[in-house]
């Protein structure tokens, strides 16, 4: 079974993001779960969602506390929250970072024992549509690293959310981010 926890801000899509992606499980043919983990709810704080994934039907019903995967939405998230605490040695890190911050990065997943990803998803998402919503790019780049789902099942339950012109450039989103998703 493999567990994945999502780090972000409230107000950036995490929930929603977890959601997607245990959908693109789904999609793929596998059982899944997605849940969030909501401490004080105000715009900007610290928030967390899981998601699990499994051939098998999961019975499981509590949180994550040891994932294989973790995906960091925004950066800043390094200094005040511990991102790694239970991530299993050799899982994923996937981590929203500019070119300038990986050494930073690098030394978060030396010290988890995990070979971290870097995406610059911020850049990515003003490039393509001028706000820095890094929600999907983030879930192609999570594919991308861990293989947990195909690229091609995001982008369909994306197009199932997002309707229109709208889907169709959150689909772009997502084969940004399985596209430019690095080990760094």
């Amino acid at each position: 079974m493999d567990h994945i926890r999502f780090h972000g801000r409230a107000g950036q899509g995490i929930l929603t993001a977890s959601r997607l992606f245990a959908q693109a499980a789904i999609t793929d043919g596998k059982y899944a779960q997605a849940f969030p983990d909501f401490g004080p709810e105000r715009l900007g704080a610290p928030v967390s969602a899981f998601v699990r994934i499994d051939i098998e039907p999961i019975e499981i019903r509590s949180q994550v506390y040891s994932p294989n995967a973790v995906a960091v939405f925004e950066e800043s998230l390094l200094e005040t929250v511990p991102i790694t605490r239970g991530l299993v040695p050799k899982g994923f890190l996937v981590i929203n970072s500019g070119d300038q911050d990986l050494a930073a990065v690098k030394k978060v997943g030396a010290e988890a024992k995990v070979a971290p990803y870097a995406i610059d998803a911020t850049k990515i998402a003003v490039e393509l549509i001028g706000t820095p919503t890094v929600s999907t790019i983030m879930l192609g780049a999570l594919a991308g690293a861990s293989g947990y789902v195909t690229v091609e099942s995001l982008e369909t339950v994306v197009k199932q959310r997002f309707h229109g012109a709208m889907g169709e450039t959150n689909a772009k989103m997502i084969r940004s981010g399985f596209k430019e998703v690095h080990q760094i």
